[in-house]
């Protein structure tokens, strides 16, 4: 795949690096890329919000991922972490792993598992070597903010006390995942404890609306997951009171923010909160990457089993985590 780099002068004068990818011109990249679209856009983009109950949208996002072939290199064990469900998955070449990651899925925060999300998790393990620490948060509306904030940090402390020094874990999310990476980092400093080695997010959400000088209008026709109305349903549903201090991840103090690498999809109406984090966390003096993949869409790295880009794109994540962590 081809990068092109780019970058923008900003107030801490440090350059954002910023790369765009490419897909690859293959023919297998070409028909299964064409293939995926049209399956997402028929099967799954008109069952994700209203009318559409949640029930309907946690058996769709379950059923589309169910599809998925997943890495046989990892292995998956279901345990709990007090009162929370959480995949256990382990690569199955090596010893005993002395890395970790915290993923935490994507959906909304009213669908998802960490079952929808082993095309992820268990590819990230296998590429990585590490323990990969997945919870099934509670979702909204049964758990309203910031029930799932308190499971993802409640999942970090955890990870401390096996054992994992906190510059050999890796926070990583996808979407609303994306956000709770993001917030747990935010959470578990305020809280005191230490942060991260370096925080992955793949088309995180982290505002429902529009943002100023918003795309995510004009690319809703061309992403074929995810549709601007379903923000309503996910915002009535969460109850995020207002005045909470950590209701908006766009209100946070970025300072001290870890490393982070975030990736998105060209096509996706999520586009633009990926550039508001690496202008802002630059301009914080942190640093950050972005990866913008070109015709690709909303968590194409689901798609690892079946698309070339996507593996390069989870390869890029192991790649980023590796450099960042304690050996």
């Amino acid at each position: 795949m081809s990068a092109v780099f780019s970058s923008a002068s900003t107030a801490s004068d440090r350059q954002p690096v910023i790369r765009r990818y490419d897909p690859p011109t293959s023919l297998k990249e070409s028909m299964a890329a064409a293939i995926l679209r049209m399956a997402l856009r028929v099967s799954l983009k008109p069952f994700l919000g209203p009318p559409w109950p949640f029930a309907v949208q946690r058996a769709s996002l379950a059923i589309g991922s169910s599809l998925m072939p997943q890495d046989g290199r990892a292995s998956v064990k279901v345990e709990h972490v007090q009162h929370i469900e959480c995949d256990r998955v382990q690569p199955k070449a090596g010893g005993k792993p002395r890395h970790a990651i915290l993923y935490i899925h994507g959906g909304a925060f009213v669908a998802g598992s960490a079952r929808t999300h082993r095309s992820i998790t268990r590819a990230l393990s296998a590429m990585t070597g590490a323990t990969v620490l997945a919870p099934h948060y509670r979702l909204a509306p049964e758990a309203p903010f910031p029930a799932q904030l308190e499971d993802c940090v409640t999942c970090y402390r955890q990870l401390l006390k096996e054992g994992f020094s906190p510059d050999r874990i890796s926070i990583a999310g996808d979407s609303a995942g994306g956000n709770l990476t993001f917030m747990t980092a935010i959470s578990a400093m305020k809280q005191g404890l230490p942060a991260p080695a370096c925080l992955v997010m793949m088309s995180p959400a982290f505002s429902l609306h529009p943002l100023p000088n918003s795309t995510g209008f004009e690319r809703q026709a061309r992403d074929p997951m995810i549709r601007m109305a379903w923000a309503e349903d996910v915002e009535r549903a969460l109850k995020v009171p207002a005045d909470h201090p950590l209701a908006d991840p766009m209100a946070q103090d970025l300072s001290r923010l870890p490393p982070s690498l975030t990736q998105v999809g060209d096509d996706e109406v999520l586009y633009d909160n990926a550039v508001w984090l690496i202008e802002n966390a630059t301009a914080a003096g942190r640093d950050a990457e972005l990866e913008i993949y070109m015709k690709r869409w909303h968590v194409f790295q689901a798609h690892a089993s079946l698309l070339p880009s996507s593996v390069h794109a989870l390869q890029r994540q192991a790649d980023f985590m590796k450099k960042h962590w304690a050996r």
